[in-house]
């Protein structure tokens, strides 16, 4: 039975790629210190938390991982390939008196490295959960060059397989918001629907894939819906309110499934009962410009060349320039938000493999929000649309 996560002759491949950019770029190792990037490289998912995990590629050898001594039977399960495992006790020392960030010191003159051109993409371990640590560039006594680029940019085109994960996790992010949107009805509170589709739709999918799902997480759900209602959707991210649904409320939803280890994404402006006609003129404004925005993504362009036809579109056809609040869209996979961004300042080339989401939005204070984000392949062509929820408004709107 095929497990729904990346194989690690790809986490083996991708550690190659890293290896090659180093290499061209004249360094001699690279220090990971970002969660992401260590689990992108090897497949092994932690807790992050103020204990540091640090993975070492040297252009010339195996990767090298220093964990939290706790951490130990969670990187054999997960990542068997790395035969070079080297602990600590605890943070900040666990009695030692050795700081965690001085082991790694201990481990590049190991091997080798820690007077060699070395880089990392940090310049030490992030600072969160209480962490206080010196810079890696401090324990050397020399300037460490930060490119976290030669990782994230091996991320920006998907593989076959991670675009496979993407694609069902697109569809319980579906199941999700049809859930939540089966039990939308007056009075409903936003956390309570919201929560009651998340739990229903990941007991559903548990159920239906069985052992090919791996979790890749000690939290979150594997399906997800949630939505936020009235004059609080102006609010681009606005945060959950109070009371439930009334008639006439407009509603910005979000629904997301994680497969794998990888996300998709959802969002839909929806109705309580019958929209006014300015609700309906903005809904069909936010509509067109999310079609600019299908037709304009395709590789020759730029993220830059998309956002300028979707801005210049509602600054210009639509003269709705003064509800703009954010850029069309970003990359995304492991996480919410990767680089690059449909941005005018991104001038990153569009390639096919990509994944996008294309989410233009229109606000109006007082009024409400109006927005649609669709997860999209980029292809050969132009893109593909995953997230395959109804998108028009007959579809949208609840009887109330």
């Amino acid at each position: 039975m095929e497990r729904l996560e990346i194989t690690t002759r790809e986490h083996e491949e991708r550690v190659a790629a890293l290896k090659q950019v180093l290499e061209s770029a004249g360094f001699a190792a690279m220090c990971v210190f970002g969660p992401t990037r260590v689990s992108y490289l090897t497949g092994f998912h932690f807790a992050a938390t103020e204990r540091p995990v640090a993975l070492v590629v040297p252009v010339d050898g195996d990767p090298h991982i220093l964990i939290p001594r706790l951490e130990m039977d969670h990187v054999r399960q997960q990542a068997r390939q790395l035969e070079h495992v080297r602990t600590y006790p605890e943070y900040p020392g666990g009695g030692s008196g050795k700081h965690p960030l001085h082991h790694l010191q201990d481990l590049l003159v190991d091997i080798g490295v820690a007077n060699a051109r070395l880089t990392a993409d940090l310049d030490g371990y992030e600072h969160r959960w209480g962490y206080r640590g010196p810079p890696l560039s401090q324990v050397l006594g020399r300037a460490v060059a930060t490119h976290l680029e030669f990782i994230d940019d091996l991320r920006i085109v998907k593989s076959p397989a991670e675009v496979a994960l993407v694609r069902e996790a697109c569809v319980w992010g579906d199941r999700a918001h049809r859930a939540m949107q089966d039990l939308m009805v007056e009075g409903a509170s936003e956390l309570a629907v919201s929560q009651t589709a998340s739990m229903a739709t990941t007991a559903e999918m548990l159920e239906r894939l069985g052992e090919r799902y791996v979790p890749k997480a000690r939290e979150g759900r594997p399906a997800n819906a949630m939505f936020i209602r009235g004059s609080n959707t102006a609010n681009p991210h606005g945060l959950h309110g109070s009371g439930g649904l009334q008639r006439g409320d407009v509603m910005i939803t979000g629904a997301f499934g994680v497969v794998g280890g990888y996300e998709s994404e959802l969002e839909r402006t929806m109705f309580f009962g019958r929209p006014t006609e300015a609700c309906v003129r903005y809904f069909e404004a936010m509509l067109a410009a999310q079609d600019v925005a299908f037709a304009a993504i395709r590789p020759g362009r730029t993220c830059a060349d998309v956002e300028r036809d979707v801005s210049g579109f509602i600054s210009g056809e639509l003269g709705m320039g003064q509800y703009l609040r954010h850029h069309t869209g970003h990359s995304f996979g492991m996480e919410g938000h990767e680089h690059p961004f449909l941005d005018l300042d991104d001038h990153t080339p569009i390639r096919a493999g990509m994944i996008l989401s294309v989410e233009p939005g229109i606000y109006v204070p007082g009024l409400a929000g109006f927005r649609h984000s669709d997860t999209v392949l980029v292809t050969e062509e132009g893109c593909e649309r995953l997230s395959l929820y109804p998108r028009e408004l007959a579809e949208l709107v609840i009887d109330a």
